[in-house]
């Protein structure tokens, strides 16, 4: 019977709990524990012993009710594995279930308890994929709750040594456990948006911030004169922009450019390269760091950093490093190694066009090969502007965006070779066409048709240049741009029809391109052509039909080439 009495029991304890739900998503270290995608094992082990202690503190309120006592430790157990993660709930279960186990009295429910408690921690565990990132919705939480509890009844009557005294632990205590341990749960998990929302107030900021930086280095990039002020400058606007300490960037054996207000080292001593740019250099790819290595030079003076270190390898040389150094209060490391990831992309821009002013000045082959070096600024800069605006509304679909993006430029500069699969082609070609449709939304329209899938080998980087050339031009009189891709099989090779509803390619342009003339507007089309023709024989270049309605463009691809 559910008595005065019992009510203010379970009124103080879900107050006790929410007051300390409140007080945890406020503290700066458990909100950064929380947020963290990787954990060490020492780590999660660590943040399980907070909510082992919730368990307790749960369990220390119970409520006598005849042979049963009613706690929240279900809450606890519950949401450190939909807040911490698989290994915090199982480290929090298992705890929290030993300290049951000890101190439930009668010990004829002790069995019962100690094993809903663990099960209460690896449920949670296992559903946090689901509602992790703050994404959860207040009715599956209660769904969840109320299974958990009806396990807890079920587990009851199976662990109890007497079936009678089960029977009536039930019977007193079923109702009340619901309604607290649900509504607990709810309330509980809640008090932790705030977290997740300033951190999606964060990433917002970040990709405004981001934005804004990637303008002012186009006009860098696009202005270059000399390579080593251009790194300067670049330095100076990602230390003015960033919350970074410090900024510096090698090449392979010694120091280019850096800042950092608390270095204090000699010129001798800045001659040796910090073991992370080494690291970084020798793996190819992101290398972390806590703190710097005993012993050297730059121990003392960044002792309080975080340090991340990305490498630039352009045509798969190793050119040099960016290191960055964030103070360690101040890290968020998913936040911040997303976008160091960027930063990587613009300065590997920088490289890779003095790599590709060197490539045209050599034979075809090498001249195909460069143009895997080419990144469009005007392209990068209006998708990050795209994803911040995207991010202030649907931060999941940013996250996405983000994802095409690095996908997008990983293909564009990591191909060693000029031949590639088609159907590699035809993946970052989608990829383009993402970042594209969330930029015009509505106003873009694109139909992708592959009657055929090939892995048949193709110029690298050849579909991307007229599809751009049909989004970019390709604008109807109801001014909406329309864009049919379709792959088909053709006799003896494979056909990639490129269709748009444009006002057509003006007479002129389309005479230049028959006598092979440089056009300064269509770049893409002529280079695209030179190449098939390279490739395939004079006569197998571009196939273009236009009026006022819109422009087809075919490119034809043969299998017995030998190129490689």
């Amino acid at each position: 019977m559910i008595t005065r009495d019992l009510i203010d029991h379970l009124i103080i304890n879900l107050a006790a709990l929410i007051i300390i739900a409140n007080l945890l998503s406020h503290i700066h270290v458990f909100q950064k524990a929380i947020l963290q995608e990787r954990r060490s094992v020492k780590q999660d082990f660590l943040l399980s012993l907070v909510f082992v202690g919730i368990i307790i503190v749960s369990t220390s309120l119970e409520v006598d009710i005849s042979t049963y006592v009613l706690n929240t430790r279900m809450i606890g157990a519950m949401s450190a594995g939909l807040l911490g993660g698989p290994m915090v709930g199982f480290f929090a279960s298992i705890l929290g279930g030993a300290y049951v186990l000890i101190t439930t009295s009668p010990g004829v429910m002790a069995r019962s308890a100690a094993f809903s408690t663990v099960c209460f921690g690896l449920l949670g565990a296992g559903f946090y994929p689901y509602f992790q990132r703050g994404k959860w919705k207040y009715r599956d939480l209660i769904i969840l709750a109320v299974f958990a509890e009806l396990f807890e009844i079920f587990s009851l009557l199976r662990l109890t040594v007497s079936m009678q005294v089960a029977i009536q632990a039930i019977i007193n205590m079923s109702i009340p456990m619901l309604i607290t341990n649900v509504v607990g749960l709810v309330v509980f998990i809640a008090n932790f948006n705030y977290v997740f929302i300033q951190q999606d107030a964060e990433i917002s900021r970040q990709l405004q911030r981001i934005g804004m930086v990637t303008q002012e280095c186009r006009d860098i990039f696009e202005d270059s004169n000399s390579h080593g002020d251009d790194l300067k400058r670049f330095v100076d606007v990602l230390m003015d922009n960033f919350d970074y300490s410090g900024v510096m960037i090698t090449d392979t054996k010694k120091i280019i450019h850096w800042r950092h207000p608390d270095i204090k080292l000699s010129v001798e001593e800045l001659s040796e390269l910090p073991r992370i740019a080494v690291q970084a250099m020798a793996s190819g790819k992101l290398e972390t760091m806590e703190t710097p290595p005993e012993g050297s030079v730059w121990e003392n003076t960044l002792k309080d950093n975080y340090s991340a270190a990305v490498p630039f390898v352009v045509n798969g040389k190793t050119r040099g490093c960016l290191i960055v150094w964030v103070k360690r209060k101040w890290f968020q490391k998913t936040v911040e190694l997303e976008f160091l990831q960027i930063v990587q992309n613009l300065i590997l821009f920088q490289l890779s066009k003095e790599e590709l002013g060197r490539q045209l000045e050599l034979t075809a082959q090498a001249e195909l090969k460069a143009l895997q070096f080419q990144v469009n600024p005007h392209f990068l800069f209006n998708a990050l502007n795209t994803i911040s605006f995207v991010c202030r509304e649907d931060p999941e679909r940013a996250v996405t965006l983000l994802r095409v993006l690095a996908s997008y430029f990983r293909y564009s500069l990591r191909q060693s070779g000029f031949m590639v699969p088609l159907s590699d082609e035809i993946q970052h070609v989608k990829d383009y066409l993402k970042i594209e449709e969330a930029r015009f939304e509505e106003k873009l329209e694109v139909v992708f048709i592959e009657e055929i899938k090939s892995d048949i080998l193709v110029p690298v980087l050849i579909l991307q240049p007229i599809i751009e050339n049909a989004v970019r031009y390709g604008i109807s009189s109801d001014g909406h741009r329309h864009v049919s891709i379709c792959i088909s099989k053709i006799e003896d090779h494979i056909r990639v029809t490129i269709e748009d509803k444009g006002p057509g390619i003006p007479e002129e342009v389309m005479s230049d391109l028959e006598v092979d003339n440089d056009l300064e507007d269509h770049i893409g089309l002529i280079n695209v052509n030179r190449r098939l023709k390279n490739i395939y024989g004079e006569d197998r270049g571009l196939n273009i039909s236009s009026s006022s309605s819109g422009t087809i463009v075919e490119i034809n691809f043969y299998g017995d080439n030998n190129h490689e």
